[in-house]
């Protein structure tokens, strides 16, 4: 017997992606792109259900690429990098890997510095979920294998989505990125098709709809062993395969059921199929009735009859509500316990007539393959598998079309397969264009307009804005929208997520439709030669003209005269990117008129060479305008009235200094005037645009004011590098988030604090500003300040009031001295910046009541001499280049036990530092790493970084009782080393960096430990390092020590392991990816950690003492404060690479 699972389906391409941020909109139309071109693309919900996530692997090794869409929520999801971590491994060629596999990072709306210093939300999601209780297991082993995936991703070329990008512009760029790397690639199949081999008809093929079948008996309860009347309607679009459903679905109720009836509505007979004709049917049918009475309600005469006895009633491709809604609107005459089934390919219908409802959903992809295998009668091998493939993909899961593809197709060689392939989109089959056609003739005027402009025009666009651009009625009528409602019901198009979405089959139909018509009422052009002159130019209603194929050359002013139909107008080069230099190939010598009373909507005119729009052009229809890199300097020179106007982008219009046309548009919601660098002040007009919610104004470097005006519904303020505005006013009190970053400010205005809902506020790189108000304390949703580079700031004010919402402040590069001695108002801060200031000598307020605040950042302070008191539950602490810092004080109260969260203090370049704070800082390690062997009793092998630092020197501290000079630590383990009060080890290296300089900007000590004498396979984690953003050298300077505590968890083979008593531990230094040759290892230490006797107190007495390295005696750290013998060397920081990545999150510079 042939199944689904005899078909090998290896995709070429595998998308690692996070699902619930992505799957419905960005990766559904990749995916979508990928195979309508050909490209057999495999995400995850491609796989069959009730298989192993662990299949998803096997997959990654069958591929031949594979696209890391890294986005904000990626690393939430443990599985998105476990998939990353097996894509790297295969890009090796690791094993298991059939293919070499290129990994082409895709970042989705994320800059790359982001992932590279986790940033935001990426960083904070991956943290959460390290410390996630239930990844307890093996978590810090695989978060260092995280961590080298993600920087294998940064060491690659990537292509990056802006916030602000196109994204059907950017999926084309994947897919050629995609295709071209293909073509590349050897192909690992033999390029010789193998003969066809034939099938019989009546070989056993499996069902491919059971799964469908099973899904929808369970909505009606098939069983019937319920008392309740269950009315389920199966809707779908046509060829989905609803009557099949339904089909079997009675023969199943038959054998529960007695009184039966199928009754299957043509659509051609509806007049003649009216209610009368139906209650006939059911009274004949249900109670064995040859000839009903002839009576005018048969159901009403015969209802005694019918209330005492179960039904089961089909009610096949019903077309007319009015034929069902009298029937089952009520129930007077159905027993409890019935069962009633409607299938539709109109939703609507059975709106108010069914208990549930159920869309008929596509077969998956191998369902769909066998079920086209078995209508092409032929073995899927070679060639055939991937043509395969890609008819499957383009049928969309419809079993309609994959029947009469496998017909049309069936004993046909391998080169008519091909060339029907190549005009499947031009082409439909004949059954399948007569099965949907029935649906579109069914639609009236407007609807079928609808229908072909979504199909030439706004297929994967946003459905809000899709709506705006096709509602035919006023906005306010209770009508507004109804045609894309009756499209969306009727399964002519679909909304994803937000998206709107059209099949291929009904895509092509839609073109069939336009182009078998005289007057071409849609055109996609790639020469102005091609628009109409005279006739049909009243039918055209949509343009749209790639010029990228076009020579140079002027327009006829009159070109769109006549069109009076015209609602959507987009001139573009689909190869030239918007800010390259290459002109507009239209010019505009007479200028341009369009028709009076012109009915456009939609204007996208990608460097328009006018100076302003045609005079006589009436806005009144117009909703979205785009004329983005244009040569205008107003849009019109006098006020024109847009009452519908919605979207206006105008960005890059260097020569725009007027906004007078835009000033009557009362609904405008979002403004981009981004690089109008002409633009030098904004009109007072615009306080009537009462509904603008964003305006982006970054880059007008002209922008020397803003007006006193107020904008009531303003959210987002951009005035980003407006590098002549002086003054700030406030025009919105409803503002969420403002940058004034890069401006020339030197204030805040008092009316600063009015703004209760602002959630950011940039300030960074105002160059001016010299004081901040002390009304800062009434922002009460504020979460982030920025102040980074405000070289004149000297003061920051004494907040009075708590700002529970700040988690992030940011004063790297200002010149202010000390902060106000009572920090209570920022008490809930979680990240504090105060890098490159110079004025900084010592840390006066009182951050021992600062609980919440983790990271603490104090880079290149190179007057700081004294950090008197830490926060008490601080996790990093990074003090790089801090040349002055001679004394650190230890926090003065530790965390609970139950925290664990590791910690990193990174004290490198800190040359002064003296021996006692140096004691200090491994005082409070060996306290804190105390307290965090809490889950020592978890059941695997794990080796777990929980406390580092790192500091200048070059002697192993002498606690360590296992050392050796150079790289290589060979150890010889007592038999029960690892019985007891094991709690963890401690590590210690010297590294040599003769002031090397990184140009990778991270840099990381990683040890591996092998086992000798037992089979255990290695285990490999980082000891400490950096990694830091942007392009700065990070420059070592001397040799620095790293000590880091590891707990040392029970053994996931623990039959083998007490036996392991001969260990090797390597250590090398590496830039992620490879080793760094100029970095050399010179000694490294190890030390067993026991837990004190319970008779002990906190202190970790021990008598320190170096034991040969061939022994394994126990040992506990000692306090420093005890320890006369404490380190004579500076131990430098050594910071888990892997962690300090993570904390890194509130690096934002």
């Amino acid at each position: 017997m042939v199944t689904a699972s005899d078909v090998k389906v290896g995709p070429e391409v595998f998308i690692n992606f996070r699902g619930v941020e992505l799957r419905k909109t960005f990766i559904s139309h990749l995916h979508t792109k990928l195979r309508r071109v050909g490209i057999n693309a495999f995400i995850d919900s491609d796989e069959a259900p009730g298989r192993e996530l662990q299949n998803l692997f096997k997959r990654i090794e069958d591929s031949k690429i594979a696209l890391a869409v890294l986005s904000s929520r990626y690393t939430e999801s443990h599985w998105c990098l476990q998939e990353l971590v097996k894509m790297m491994e295969c890009s090796t060629k690791g094993e298991g890997c059939n293919n070499k596999l290129l990994v082409i990072p895709i970042f989705y709306k994320l800059k790359i510095s982001t992932v590279a210093e986790l940033d935001g939300d990426f960083g904070r999601n991956l943290w959460d979920l390290w410390r996630l209780p239930g990844r307890g297991r093996d978590r810090d082993n695989r978060i260092v294998k995280w961590n080298e995936a993600l920087q294998d991703v940064l060491s690659r070329n990537a292509l990056v989505l802006p916030e602000t990008g196109k994204e059907d512009d950017f999926l084309s760029t994947i897919v050629a990125h995609v295709k071209n790397a293909l073509s590349q690639i050897t192909p690992q199949r033999g390029q010789n098709p193998k003969p066809q081999k034939f099938l019989s008809r009546a070989s056993n093929i499996t069902e491919p709809e059971d799964q469908r079948l099973k899904q929808l008996e369970v909505k009606l309860n098939v069983e019937c062993n319920d008392n309740e009347t269950r009315i389920v309607g199966v809707v779908g679009m046509p060829g989905i395969g609803k009557t099949y459903l339904a089909r079997k679905l009675f023969v199943k109720l038959k054998n529960k059921i007695n009184h039966c009836v199928f009754i299957e509505f043509e659509r051609e007979k509806s007049e003649e199929q009216g209610s009368e004709w139906l209650e006939k049917r059911l009274v004949e049918d249900l109670l064995d009735i040859k000839n009903c009475i002839d009576t005018n309600a048969p159901l009403e005469v015969w209802k005694d009859s019918l209330i005492d006895k179960k039904v089961a009633i089909v009610l096949d491709n019903v077309s007319e509500k009015k034929h069902i809604e009298q029937l089952i609107g009520r129930c007077d005459w159905i027993k409890k316990g019935s069962r009633i089934v409607i299938t539709t390919r109109d939703k609507s219908l059975t709106e108010g007539l069914v208990s549930d409802l159920y869309e008929v959903p596509g077969l998956n992809e191998r369902d769909g393959l066998e079920l086209f295998r078995a209508q092409a009668c032929c073995i899927l091998d070679g060639n055939f598998m991937e043509l395969s493939r890609k008819f499957v993909d383009y049928a969309g899961g419809n079993p309609l079309a994959l029947e009469q593809f496998g017909k049309e197709l069936r004993g046909k060689d391998v080169v008519h397969w091909e060339t029907r392939l190549g005009t499947l989109a031009q082409c439909s089959n004949p059954t399948i264009r007569e099965k949907l056609r029935s649906s579109y003739d069914e639609l009236n005027e407007q609807q079928k307009d609808a229908f072909l402009d979504i199909a030439y025009f706004f297929r994967s666009q946003d459905e809000s804005y899709v709506r705006s651009l096709l509602d035919s009625y006023d906005p306010e009528s209770a009508e507004s929208g109804q045609e894309f409602r009756d499209l969306a019901d009727k399964f002519l198009i679909d909304v994803c997520d937000g998206r709107v979405e059209m099949h291929d089959l009904l895509f092509t139909m839609a073109k069939e439709l336009v182009e078998a018509t005289v007057e071409k009422s849609r055109l996609l052009l790639s020469n102005c030669a091609d628009l109409p002159n005279k006739e049909g130019r009243d039918k055209v209603r949509g343009i749209v003209l790639d010029m990228s194929k076009m020579e140079e050359m002027p327009l006829k002013k009159e070109v769109f005269v006549g069109m009076s139909s015209l609602r959507y107008l987009k001139v573009y080069n689909s190869l030239c990117p918007p800010h390259s230099e290459t002109e507009c190939k239209l010019n505009l010598p007479d200028g341009l008129e369009f028709p009076k009373d012109n009915a456009v909507r939609y204007l996208h005119w990608v460097k328009f060479p006018g100076t302003e729009l045609p005079s006589d052009f009436d806005p009144n229809n117009l909703i979205d305008l785009r004329l983005p890199y244009s040569n205008i300097i107003t849009v019109w020179s006098r006020y024109k009235v847009a009452p519908n106007l919605k979207w206006v982008d105008l960005s890059h219009s260097s020569n725009l200094n007027s906004l007078m046309g835009l000033l009557i548009a009362p609904n405008l919601l979002r403004l981009n005037l981004e690089g109008c660098t002409s633009l030098k002040e904004l009109p007072d007009e615009m306080k009537y645009m009462m509904n603008l919610v964003f305006l982006n104004l970054r880059g007008c470097t002209s922008l020397l004011s803003l007006p006193k005006i107020t904008m009531e519904s303003l959210k987002t303020l951009i005035l980003s590098g407006c590098s002549k505005l002086q003054t700030f006013e406030v025009i919105s009190e409803r503002l969420e988030s403002l940058y004034l970053n890069g401006t020339l400010i030197n204030g805040l205005p008092p009316a600063i604090g009015n703004l209760h809902r602002l959630i950011l506020l940039n300030l960074k790189d105002c160059k001016n500003l010299a004081t901040l108000p002390d009304c800062l304390g009434e922002l009460k949703s504020l979460q982030e300040l920025k102040l980074s580079r405000c070289l004149e700031l000297k003061f920051f004010p004494d907040v009075k009031k708590k700002v529970e919402s700040l988690r992030v402040l940011l004063l790297d590069g200002t010149s202010i001295a000390e902060m106000p001695c009572n920090i209570f108002g920022l008490s809930f801060l979680r990240r504090l910046c105060l890098s490159r200031n110079d004025n900084i000598r010592t840390l006066r307020f009182d951050m021992g009541q600062m609980f919440h605040l983790k990271w603490l950042e104090l880079k290149y302070c190179k007057n700081l001499t004294s950090l008197p008191i830490l926060p008490p539950n601080l996790q990093c602490l990074n003090a790089h280049g801090c040349t002055s810092l001679r004394t650190v004080a230890s926090p003065q109260t530790l965390p609970t036990p139950t925290e664990q969260i590791h910690s990193t203090f990174v004290f490198t370049n800190c040359h002064e530092l003296e021996q006692v704070s140096k004691n200090a800082i491994i005082s409070y390690v060996q306290k804190k790493s105390k307290l965090m062997s809490a889950d020592r009793y978890n059941q695997d092998f794990v080796f777990k970084s929980l406390i580092g630092t790192c500091f200048p020197g070059c002697e192993i501290p002498a606690w360590f009782n296992h050392q050796a000079l150079g790289s290589i630590l060979p150890l010889e383990l007592p038999q029960d080393w690892n019985a007891g009060r094991l709690i963890g080890i401690a590590l210690c290296v010297v590294v040599s960096f003769n002031g090397y300089k990184d140009q990778s900007n991270s840099l990381q000590v990683k040890c591996t430990c092998e086992f000798t004498n037992v089979s255990l396979s290695p285990e490999s984690f980082i000891v400490g390092g950096f990694s830091e953003p942007g392009d700065e050298t990070h420059t070592l300077e001397a040799d620095h020590i790293f000590i880091c505590y590891t707990t040392l968890l029970n053994i996931k083979k623990h039959q083998q392991f007490p036996s392991a008593t001969e260990v090797s531990l390597g250590f090398q230094v590496t830039n992620g990816t490879s080793e760094v040759a100029k970095c050399k290892v010179m000694k490294c230490g190890f030390s067993l950690v026991y837990e004190p006797d319970e008779v002990e107190n906190s202190s970790w007495k021990a008598t320190p003492r170096i034991e040969d390295k061939r022994q394994g005696r126990r040992s506990s750290f000692r306090t420093a404060e005890e320890d006369d013998d404490c380190p004579i060397a500076t131990p430098t920081t050594a910071t888990y690479n892997s962690f300090n990545r993570i904390v890194s999150y509130f690096k934002k510079v």
